[in-house]
């Protein structure tokens, strides 16, 4: 009988052991999704070059980089949302502001952000070292996938048709 006790507490201490060292180990966990508020789509919406094209299902995650603008560090929010062409198809594009309650300023980041909006490109000295491999970029366009309801043309790109 002492025998079993004393090996239960060993296969206890090892469990406990390996349960410690493997939550050291882990990655860090992902940030959260933000909204990004209503109230600002229509400013988001005015950088897109075709007008008959709309932006919905914006979500924003914080970033560790920092946007400097003019020598004044603003934190920096990745913020995508989907770019819906008039036929109902969509694409994820992904920008980088300094806001998502209020107007801020705001960055493309994604090739599919530069392609269908007006914005700045990511890059220049404001916004260095942020890029879709900055962490919360990808994280922000998995906000959008699964905030998206669902729909058999999610996904698919924008086609440029003429106006």
């Amino acid at each position: 009988m002492k025998r079993t006790v004393k090996i239960s507490g060993r296969t206890t201490l090892v469990t406990l052991v390996m349960i410690f060292g493997a939550s050291c180990g882990r990655a860090p966990a992902p940030k959260p999704c933000l909204q990004f508020s209503p109230d600002l789509m229509p400013d988001l919406a005015g950088g897109l070059i075709r007008k008959d094209f709309r932006v919905a299902n914006a979500w924003a995650v914080k970033s560790d980089q920092m946007i400097d603008s003019s020598g004044v560090k603003f934190p920096a929010y990745f913020l995508s949302a989907d770019i819906v062409s008039p036929n109902g198809e969509a694409v994820v594009g992904t920008w980088a502001t300094t806001e998502i309650t209020k107007p801020g300023l705001i960055y493309s980041v994604s090739p599919q952000a530069a392609k269908y909006s007006s914005w700045a490109k990511a890059g220049d000295p404001s916004t260095a070292g942020i890029n879709m491999e900055t962490a919360g970029a990808k994280e922000s366009v998995s906000c959008v996938l699964e905030g998206r309801p669902k729909s058999p043309q999610a996904g698919v790109s924008p086609n440029a048709t003429t106006p």
